[in-house]
């Protein structure tokens, strides 16, 4: 299986939890009272964000090992995957820090969440789907 493949694979199932999360919490907060069982779906949100967590880990490795390759030679596509991917993770770990240990700001949650799953979907289609586009259309 060649390397793109594989970071296709990774970056589609990162899309995919991180929709997962995204889509919880939205139907728990804006559906009050007909969204299910709360305990459950914050339960589900909180695993789908870890799982997203845990597969962002090898595209991270995969893009640094990429960054190593290209040096300066990158093309613009890739100068601004890098850049919002970059901004992905920054929100990534400002969003658990907020849930976490700084409960004064949670109120901002919900907009981090929204800016993440919105970061992720650019990022995605940015390569990834350029890509499928591209193999797809050549």
């Amino acid at each position: 299986m060649s390397e793109l493949i594989l970071k296709i694979i990774f970056a589609s199932m990162f899309v995919i939890a991180s929709t997962g999360a995204f889509l919880t919490m939205m139907t728990l907060m804006g559906k009050p009272g007909g969204a299910g069982d709360p305990a459950k779906l914050r339960k589900l949100h909180r695993t789908l964000g870890w799982t997203a967590v845990v597969l962002l880990a090898p595209l991270v490795y995969f893009g640094l090992e990429f960054v190593k390759e290209m040096g300066d030679g990158m093309s613009t596509r890739a100068v601004f995957h890098i850049v919002l991917a970059e901004t992905l993770i920054v929100l990534l770990f400002l969003k658990v820090l907020v849930v976490r240990f700084f409960k004064g700001f949670l109120k901002n949650a919900p907009a981090l969440g929204m800016a993440l799953f919105v970061l992720t979907l650019v990022v995605y289609l940015i390569t990834a789907g350029f890509m499928l586009v591209h193999g797809f259309a050549g």
